[in-house]
């Protein structure tokens, strides 16, 4: 709907009257611009909207839960 906006504008405003060609190419190149835009907004608005696994937070890595860190030395600790 926005590229279609976009397009539409685009292509009256750069024509510039009635006595000049239509410029269909300035309204093609803003449909795609913000076709594509919207596109990538919708992505990240649906990507911001997961919510993380619930074993997310429990760890895998070397310490597993921030309260009982490894005491294994190896630095010098």
């Amino acid at each position: 709907m926005l590229g279609l906006i976009a397009g539409t504008v685009a292509t009256i405003t750069a024509t510039g009257g009635r006595d000049n060609d239509v410029r269909f190419d300035i309204g093609l190149v803003a449909f795609g611009i913000a076709f594509i835009a919207s596109l990538l907004l919708t992505s990240l608005l649906i990507m911001a909207s997961k919510d993380n696994p619930k074993g997310l937070g429990e760890g895998s890595g070397v310490n597993r839960s921030s309260k009982n860190p490894d005491r294994k030395g190896g630095h010098g600790h």
